[in-house]
């Protein structure tokens, strides 16, 4: 007469059961975000090597908005910064990666004309207390959420990364109050728009490794064809805010380039608006320094 094992030997012999009574089911490696959310893997770089041409539409754009308002003077430079900004806090939270990308663009939209408003002081003494107000409303925000607590540290680092452009942005508002500093801007704005020729040719395989080198002799290029309009800047100061400009400016879309948002309209106009608000300290070192 045969015998038949029991359960307990036959889990010892083929491993452990799964779906049991007393099982517990196993984690799952890459957890979904909330619903809304933006977070997925990143793509790879042979998908992220694309032009993205509402991207280069919002840099042209954006930079030559701002350009233009500078023939008006300090407030319509305000008054632009500010247009800019809200686009970027409404377009911002997606590329970002927030889980709550909808509470993350109120807090942005209110953070938004706080700091830039915060420019109509000569020695920027409110910016900083700005931006300390829009990262308490990032945790505030975060507080009446229901749906848990999944992916707080990036939603909280989603909403820091929308105030760094604004804040950035309101030092070149600041400076455009002289003459020089709204020439500073005019030709940190060429920069940045020419460096656009980087991202025409991103597709060349075999100038990828060159690509940063592309930008910057680019950027220096557009601006040194700008300060041939204006006597307050000499060659070296354009050449030093082209390369800062314009590298700076490449390199934040380079970087988020690899963003699963970057397929959509939205992440690349986050994308082209922020590249060219970030370079706003790019101006206001210039122009203090000269």
């Amino acid at each position: 007469m045969t015998t038949v094992p029991d359960a307990t030997d036959a889990s010892d012999a083929t491993g452990p059961t799964v779906g049991g009574a007393d099982s517990e089911p196993f984690p799952e490696p890459f957890p979904e975000p909330s619903q809304g959310g933006s977070l997925r893997l990143p793509l790879s770089p042979t998908g992220a090597d694309r032009v993205r041409p509402v991207t280069i539409g919002s840099v042209v754009v954006a930079a030559g908005g701002l350009a233009v308002a500078t023939a008006g003077g300090f407030w319509p430079v305000l008054v632009a910064t500010l247009v800019l900004c809200l686009v970027l806090a409404w377009s911002w939270p997606v590329l970002g990666g927030s889980h709550t990308p909808g509470t993350t663009t109120v807090v942005l939209l209110i953070a938004a004309p706080a700091i830039v408003f915060t420019s109509l002081s000569d020695d920027l003494r409110w910016t900083a207390a700005a931006v300390a107000l829009g990262v308490v409303l990032s945790f505030m925000g975060q507080l009446i959420r229901k749906t848990g607590r999944q992916g707080l540290v990036l939603t909280l680092l989603a909403s820091f990364g929308g105030l760094v452009p604004m804040a950035s942005a309101t030092l070149a508002v600041a400076s455009a109050d002289v003459p020089r500093g709204r020439a500073h801007l005019v030709l940190t704005m060429s920069a940045a728009a020419a460096a656009l020729v980087a991202d025409l040719l991103v597709r060349k395989r075999q100038l990828a490794p060159f690509l940063g080198l592309v930008a910057l002799v680019a950027a220096i290029a557009g601006a040194l064809i700008a300060g041939w309009f204006f006597d307050e800047i000499g060659g070296w100061a354009a050449v030093g805010v082209a390369a800062g400009a314009g590298s700076l400016s490449w390199s934040w879309r380079r970087v988020l380039a690899l963003q699963p948002a970057m397929l959509g309209v939205r992440g690349q106009v986050a994308a082209g608006v922020g590249s060219v608000l970030i370079v706003g300290v790019v101006v206001h070192i210039f122009t203090v320094v000269s």
